[in-house]
C-alpha cells in the first residue's frame, strides 16, 4: 500500500457554525468555514470542543491545532484570540494561527 500526503477533510455542522478539520499524519488544521449566529453557548461550545481535541491530538503525537482563516475576517480571528489561539504569520492569503495542545 503506497502511502500519500494529501490532506482529507472532516466537516462539523454545529448549532450556529460549520467548520472543516483538515488533516495529514503531519498536522490538523481548522477551518471555521460559517458563523450564522455567535452566542456565549457557542463559544463555551467550541472552548469544549478544543479540550476534548487537545487530549486527542496530543494522543496522536500533534504539538498544536492550527487554523487558517480569511485575512480579511477580523471576527474570526477575535473569536480565535479568545479561545487562546496565538497568531503564527499569513500563508496564501491566508492568517494562521495554532492552539498548543
Amino acid at each position: 500500500m503506497q502511502s500519500t500526503n494529501a490532506s482529507k477533510s472532516l466537516y462539523l455542522r454545529e448549532k450556529g457554525y460549520t467548520l472543516r478539520l483538515e488533516y495529514t499524519e503531519d498536522y490538523v488544521i481548522l477551518h471555521l468555514m460559517d458563523i450564522d449566529k455567535f452566542t456565549k453557548d457557542n463559544f463555551r461550545r467550541m472552548q469544549l470542543q478544543l479540550l476534548e481535541w487537545a487530549d486527542f491530538l496530543n494522543a496522536m503525537g500533534h504539538d498544536y491545532l492550527w487554523a487558517a482563516v480569511p485575512t480579511d475576517n477580523i471576527k474570526i480571528k477575535r473569536l480565535l484570540g479568545g479561545l487562546r489561539f496565538k497568531y503564527e504569520g499569513q500563508s496564501d492569503a491566508m492568517s494562521v494561527y495554532k492552539y498548543e495542545v
